[in-house]
């Protein structure tokens, strides 16, 4: 069957129209799919009405699950989803919301095999606000001046779980938890295996420090980085509505959630990822 895909914006994301995710799909459909998430690095599915294990299976049209490290999160019947919410609460037990992913960050740089993409399905949502924004990495290498793409070409970061410069502190792990999540070294223009394209491949919540360079001159040019890969041609912004389903592709996108919306509304919305080759 032709997918009927249609752009959002100039640079990024595009809406796959009419598809119920929980019927099946032939394998020349599921490699179309697969195509338009690295053509469009978001892709939006809207009108989809899942259980947990329907959401599952949707996301397994892209590819294998990947795990997610910290348990907590994980439901138990079904392992490879986690949640996202509001009611989330800090490790210190006073009560405060632990707001997770309202900075700019990819999912699992600090793994040596990171996702390849990662889905949300929106199950319970505030009246206004509460969106997600991406930005296309592979767009923004394109236009890079001439000067740092040659500085990040050839370069490698090296990423933690938790920078000491990260503009957000992630949950604290068990020590097994920590023992899967040592630090990794990836490049900073990172090709896309099925487009053959270039990214920048960058995290400010993971990096500290590229190899080769102070921690001072890193965090700066890793700023500068964040700066340009944002701008809002590069940017989608996306609305939530009940039975949306968004996946992105890791590879080449940012995204972070936003904050601006009555916290006293429920939010709640199912995460997945895919799993991914090792960034080269």
């Amino acid at each position: 069957m032709a997918l009927d895909v249609r752009r959002l914006t100039e640079n990024i994301g595009a809406e796959v129209i009419g598809l119920d995710l929980t019927e099946p799909l032939d394998d020349d459909s599921k490699a179309e799919l697969d195509m338009a998430l690295a053509e469009n690095v978001v892709l939006v599915f809207r009108d989809q009405e899942f259980d947990r294990p329907q959401f599952r299976d949707a996301v397994l049209l892209f590819g294998e699950p990947k795990y997610q490290l910290l348990q907590q999160y994980l439901y138990e019947d079904t392992p490879e989803i986690g949640v996202v919410t509001n009611r989330d609460r800090d490790e210190k037990g006073d009560g405060k919301v632990l707001v997770r992913g309202h900075t700019w960050h990819t999912d699992h740089s600090n793994e040596e095999y990171p996702a390849k993409a990662t889905a949300l399905y929106g199950v319970s949502l505030p009246e206004k606000g509460g969106d997600t924004m991406f930005c296309n990495c592979q767009a923004a290498y394109d236009e890079l001046p001439q000067a740092l793409k040659d500085k990040v070409d050839g370069l490698k970061a090296i990423h933690t779980y938790n920078s000491r410069f990260a503009p957000r502190k992630l949950p604290k792990r068990t020590k097994e938890e920590e023992a899967r999540s040592p630090d990794v070294v990836h490049p900073v223009a990172r090709t896309h295996p099925d487009t053959g394209k270039k990214a920048i491949y960058v995290n400010p919540v993971r990096i500290e420090q590229f190899e080769g360079m102070e921690i001072e001159e890193s965090q700066a040019l890793l700023n500068e980085l964040i700066d340009f890969v944002s701008q809002d041609r590069f940017v989608y912004r996306h609305e939530w509505t009940r039975g949306d389903m968004v996946i992105w592709d890791n590879r080449q996108a940012l995204h972070q959630a936003t904050t601006d919306y009555d916290k006293s509304q429920f939010r709640k919305l199912y995460r997945m990822m895919v799993e991914g080759d090792r960034p080269v």
